[in-house]
Parts: C-alpha cells; sequence; structure tokens
C-alpha cells in the first residue's frame, strides 16, 4: 500500500478513513488525551450524574462511577492496543472476529447506528441550550433551526479528523472544567454540603445496575477506542492516553452533575446551568461542552460508514457530513427523549463486541500484530458469540435473569463463547473463508 503523502489539502482536513495509519502519521498520546477528555465532560455524563443523584448515596456514585470506568478504560486499553498495533480503526479492527463481510452489518453497522444517536441527543441538548441562550436575550429561536444549525457546525469540525479535534477540545476543555467545578462549588454553597450528602440516605438503584449504567453510558466509546489510538505510538501511549483521558474526567462530571441536580433541585441539564447565576456563560459553556464531544460521535459514525459501504478514504469527509445530517434529523426528531432506554439497549449489545476482538487478538492471536490479519467474508464465529453474550445481557436488561450486570456479563459470555467456539470451529468454513494482508483488506474495503 502507497504511504500517504503530506500535501496542503491534508493539513486542512483529514481524510483517513479505512486505510492504514503508518508510522510516519503517528501522534502523540497526550493529543489522544485530551480528545477523551473533552469526550468525556459532555451533558450525557452529568444527566447520569443527575439520575444518580436522586437514586444512590454520595459513596455508592463515586465506587460505581470508579468501577464502571475502570471496567471501561480496561476494555479500551485491551481493544485500543490492536489498532496502535495495526494501525487500523475499529470497524477494521474487527475484521478478523467477524470477517471482512461480517464486520459490515455487525461493528460498523452498531457502530454507525450508535453513534448518529449519540449525535442526536447531543445535538438536541446543544440546540436548547442555544435556545435558552437567546430567550434570556429575549430572541426566540425555533428548535428545529438550531439543531440545523449546530449539527453542521459539528459535522464540519469532524471533518477535519484527529489533529482539529484535539486543537478545539485545547480550547475548550479548561472552560468546560472551570465550570463544572464552579458548578459544583456554587451548589454545594448554595443547598450546604450537608444537605446533599443527606438528600439520599439508602440506595434506590442496585450497584450492579449503577455500574452496569456506567459502562452502557460509555460503551461505545470503549469500544470504538482503536479510532483514536490507531495514532499512538507505543502500547504504554494508549495506557496513559486511555486512563488519564478518561478516568479523571467521569468522576469529576459524574460527582458534578449529581451534586449540581441535588443543589438546583433539577435534574434538568439545562436548568441546572441555567440557575448557576451566570445563564449565559453557563450556556455558552454548555454549547461548547456538546460540540467537543459530538465532534467525535460524527467522525466514528463515519467512519463505520465508509466500513460499511465500502467507501475510498477521501470521500471519507463527504460521509461524516452525511453522518451529521442523519444524526440532525434525528435530533429533530426527539431522540433524546428516549436517552435513558437508549443507553441500556447499548450497555447490553455494544460491549461484548469488544470481549469478542479482544479475544480473539489477546488469546487467539497472543497478543501479536503478527499473527493477525483479517478473515474474508463471515466468521460466523464471532456472530455467534456475539449474539450469546449480547442476547443474554439483553435479558439482563429487560429483568428476565439477572446474574451481576449486563454490560460486564455479556463481555464475560462473548469472550468465552468466541474462544470456546473458535477452538472446536477454527477449521471449518464457520471461521471464515482465509486470511488475506492488511493491504489487500483495506485496498477491497475501499
Amino acid at each position: 500500500m502507497e504511504e500517504t503523502k503530506t500535501t496542503v489539502t491534508e493539513t486542512k482536513q483529514e481524510d483517513k478513513g479505512l486505510s492504514q495509519i503508518q508510522p510516519n502519521e503517528k501522534k502523540s498520546w497526550w493529543s489522544i488525551a485530551f480528545i477523551w477528555v473533552g469526550t468525556m465532560i459532555c451533558i450525557p455524563m452529568l444527566m447520569v450524574g443527575g439520575i444518580f443523584g436522586g437514586t444512590l448515596t454520595m459513596g455508592s456514585i463515586f465506587w460505581a462511577t470508579l468501577i464502571g470506568f475502570a471496567i471501561c478504560c480496561l476494555l479500551m486499553i485491551m481493544g485500543g492496543i490492536v489498532g496502535a498495533d495495526t494501525g487500523l480503526n475499529a470497524t477494521m479492527c474487527s475484521t478478523r472476529a467477524f470477517g471482512m463481510t461480517g464486520a459490515n452489518f455487525t461493528m460498523a453497522l452498531v457502530v454507525f447506528i450508535c453513534e448518529a444517536g449519540w449525535f442526536a441527543v447531543q445535538t438536541a441538548t446543544c440546540a436548547l441550550a442555544f435556545n435558552t441562550l437567546l430567550f434570556q436575550m429575549g430572541v426566540e429561536f425555533p428548535f428545529w433551526l438550531s439543531c440545523i444549525i449546530w449539527g453542521a457546525v459539528m459535522s464540519v469540525t469532524a471533518v477535519y479528523g484527529v489533529k482539529w479535534m484535539a486543537v478545539l477540545n485545547y480550547i475548550a476543555v479548561p472552560l468546560l472544567v472551570a465550570l463544572c467545578v464552579y458548578g459544583g462549588v456554587h451548589s454545594i454553597n448554595t443547598a450546604g454540603w450537608g444537605n446533599i450528602v443527606s438528600a439520599v440516605t439508602e440506595n434506590m438503584m442496585s450497584m450492579p445496575v449503577a455500574i452496569s449504567t456506567v459502562i452502557g453510558l460509555f460503551a461505545l466509546g470503549a469500544t470504538c477506542n482503536s479510532d483514536y489510538t490507531r495514532y499512538c505510538k507505543t502500547r504504554g501511549d494508549v495506557v496513559k492516553a486511555t486512563a488519564i483521558g478518561v478516568m479523571p474526567a467521569a468522576l469529576l462530571m459524574i460527582m458534578v452533575g449529581a451534586i449540581m441536580a441535588i443543589g438546583t433541585g433539577s435534574y434538568d441539564v439545562t436548568s441546572m446551568f441555567a440557575g448557576l447565576g451566570l445563564p449565559v456563560i453557563a450556556m455558552l459553556v454548555l454549547i461548547l461542552a456538546t460540540w467537543t464531544t459530538n465532534t467525535g460521535n460524527a467522525y466514528m459514525s463515519g467512519l463505520a460508514a465508509c466500513k460499511m459501504f465500502s467507501v475510498k478514504d477521501k470521500k471519507r469527509p463527504f460521509v461524516t457530513m452525511l453522518c451529521g445530517a442523519l444524526g440532525t434529523i434525528l435530533a429533530i426528531a426527539g431522540l433524546a427523549d428516549f436517552l435513558n432506554t437508549y443507553i441500556s439497549i447499548l450497555g447490553a449489545v455494544v460491549p461484548p463486541i469488544m470481549g469478542i476482538v479482544i479475544c480473539d487478538y489477546w488469546v487467539i492471536c497472543k497478543g501479536k500484530a503478527e499473527n493477525w490479519s483479517p478473515v474474508r467474508g463471515i466468521n460466523w464465529v464471532g456472530i455467534m458469540a456475539w449474539i450469546i453474550g449480547g442476547g443474554f445481557a439483553l435479558l439482563e436488561t429487560l429483568g428476565v435473569v439477572t446474574v451481576f450486570s449486563p454490560a460486564l456479563d455479556g463481555v464475560i459470555l462473548a469472550f468465552v463463547a468466541y474462544w470456546i467456539l473458535y477452538s472446536l470451529l477454527k477449521n471449518k468454513k464457520l471461521a471464515g473463508s482465509g486470511n488475506m494482508t492488511i493491504d489487500e483488506a483495506c485496498s477491497v474495503a475501499q
């Protein structure tokens, strides 16, 4: 495969979609970490924190968040190393576990649908914040038009890829952190720490359910870590970028969301921020928060769509814009109203995919890039393992069966199922139609 050469156009927008990242294209780990920090400092985090604030004690909120994101980070690191070792994005990293064709309607399809959904949720939140800001200035603005404007802005930012997403986060993250700290302190001063701590004295949500909610909230990010870590130079960089980029910001946002919800007496994020005493500044930063996160949603959705439809690298920006347009339509349609149900479904069906990819690379391929290669056709072993793991997790979510946490149980079951089934069927046609080189796979995919 011909190495990508730097051109004037490439400095403006990133065209890399399905092709392999070359050593000279790798980036510093802290630039990847900063993207994750910006992604974590988002509205859904505050929303889940608000939900926890009314159902869990403060101590339980902390431990549920810590344990849930520790599990996410472990999955992200194990899966992200696959991307760093191979130089491939998340959907391409699944082309052995599910096969070149199978990856299109498993990993790629799920990521495409889920990221487009998250884009819709974030766009609706941003539009609402923007309209609230204008209303305070005496201007009424149509919600649908606000969604179109901000959906377009976020999509355009995603077109410029990882480099410019990092630049946006360098600007936005300090402001977002400052506002969140201010929001927490303001809520404590207003309501009193004693009242906040004693708001819930007994958990009304079980810890397994709370942990599963946390994992479900970030299930897609954990699964798609390779979209970013393919730019990491070493495995150590993957660990640092993931752990430092995710865990501190996650704890901050969930805890602040809970404190602000209790302190302001409102679990609606826009109302929370509007009640901080700095409505204009709060709304501006709230818009910025959704912008930084939603850029990543559009970017990942575009990469998944490129794999599904075998789109060439140079068309990635156009596909990203189409994904943004789809998410904007869903935002106008009111998908954000179903956030809790959406998170529950994600928490069941998405994590098992990463369990399969991790098992394939670390167990079957012994964690060595030279042992890994894409598989032609469909690897039905991966499909069956996903149905087993995801199906069981979904049954847990629906309350049909109960073990511990649907998200974690699904990952473990899918991991074990793939290991056993592959050992039994690896020499059968069910495991695909033969190996291919990465260069060949990238060429076929486009």
